[in-house]
């Protein structure tokens, strides 16, 4: 165990939270620019980016752009800050042996599961080889592969005989008293995790096993300590409740499994313990094709949209999730007709993208929204989603820290 954590400790150490490494100066002329949900656009602007910093908005015919800049034409093009995911997972066999697989190959894959998405940030939601993803982490951190900014938690837990029975034969850490969940909570943190991640109720094949609720407060607390979120999947209604009891940030997923929605009172607990949500829809919905089941009216997808519904039209906070990475299919398009099928607007479903998540993560005086001064992330689209949602699927470039990590034009996904 210690040779694990120190393995850990000098990748991490090796890259902290490094940055991508950026374009000198970058302007991107003419396009329609939401600056940040709930604002009107604005037409025919211009971005400049230096030093990977936002050094001015505004009209293209009011702004200077320096001789140096590389120019990007985007007149047509709808322009956005950059995308957050934040349920993601690199745990499938092509990120495998990061450390030393080519570049250019996990550029690849990143193109066709977080870059061709408009994704510059991620959070990783449960790593079964830790030192692998910090090893893509800080390849990605240098610019040596094209990627969003990847924040994790590291490896997650259950409860006691509760591994999921849809990672056999593998099996997640089961934690057994309050003790045990304060040390591996701790492990992590000093690993260099940005969160962790439990199952406040687990699917074992058989039913749903629930994590003592004295679990899950300790682990909580511990991780509120050093200020870092805690996320819980919940499978079902007493998983709800545990994770609400048990003191947790966010719910990883809505809880349909028992076919139950969500009444009036859980809904104001979860607005009075300021729980978000990230609803992955689309989940469902793959799970049950992969079954050769009509999801069209199944009740596992009409009791997920249900909660989001009655938690999105109360004001509860909604982050925007695929859980790709465990789906194959990285399409977005379908999570963002799901949302608005749960009666979500286009401004929530930009907030969900962009100014929440980076604030619920603690980054917002830098990220989520395009003024003066924040980071030189974007997405640019093809056209605008505020006429149909499906055009937040429709990227053309992908832009970290003033550097395009995505260009549909040049590179190919599959």
């Amino acid at each position: 165990m210690k040779t694990y954590l120190l393995l850990l400790l000098s990748l991490l150490c090796s890259t902290g939270y490094a940055q991508t490494p950026v374009h000198s100066c970058l302007a991107l002329t003419g396009a329609r620019i939401y600056t940040s949900p709930g604002k009107p656009p604005l037409e025919n602007s211009t971005v400049i980016i230096t030093g990977g910093k936002i050094t001015a908005v505004g009209n293209s015919k009011t702004i200077k752009i320096p001789a140096q800049a590389e120019v990007l034409d985007c007149k047509g093009l709808v322009m956005m800050a950059g995308f957050w995911n934040s349920h993601v997972h690199f745990i499938a066999p092509e990120w495998a042996n990061a450390a030393n697989a080519p570049a250019a190959e996990l550029t690849r894959h990143m193109n066709n599961m977080i870059n061709s998405h408009g994704f510059t940030h991620v959070f990783d939601l449960a790593a079964l080889d830790y030192p692998n993803l910090l090893a893509l982490k800080a390849r990605v951190a240098s610019g040596e592969v094209n990627g969003p900014a990847i924040l994790t938690v590291g490896v997650p837990f259950v409860p006691p005989h509760g591994s999921p029975f849809y990672i056999q034969p593998l099996k997640l850490p089961e934690i057994n008293t309050p003790a045990e969940a304060e040390a591996f909570v701790m492990q992590q943190i000093q690993a260099g995790a940005d969160g962790i991640k439990l199952w406040s109720a687990s699917p074992d094949g058989h039913g749903v096993v629930p994590m003592p609720v004295d679990i899950l407060q300790a682990a909580s607390r511990t991780a509120h300590r050093y200020h870092k979120p805690v996320f819980a999947h919940p499978t079902a209604d007493t998983g709800l409740t545990i994770a609400i009891a048990g003191g947790v940030d966010i719910l990883a997923h809505v809880s349909p499994d028992g076919y139950r929605n969500w009444n009036k009172e859980e809904v104001t607990l979860l607005l009075q313990h300021k729980i978000a949500l990230i609803p992955t829809l689309k989940l469902y919905k793959w799970e049950l094709e992969k079954k050769h089941i009509p999801w069209q009216d199944n009740p596992l997808v009409t009791t997920a949209l249900q909660q989001l519904r009655a938690y999105a039209a109360a004001g509860g906070e909604i982050l925007f999730g695929t859980d790709v990475g465990y789906i194959s299919d990285y399409s977005t398009t379908e999570e963002f007709m799901l949302l608005a099928a749960a009666g979500l607007n286009f401004d929530q479903i930009l907030a969900s993208l962009t100014i929440t998540p980076a604030r619920r993560f603690g980054q917002d005086a830098h990220s989520g929204r395009i003024a003066k001064g924040m980071d030189g992330d974007f997405v640019i689209l093809q056209a605008d989603p505020h006429d149909d949602v499906r055009h937040f699927a429709d990227v053309v470039y992908t832009i970290r820290n003033g550097k395009i990590i995505y260009n549909s034009h040049t590179d190919t996904i599959h």
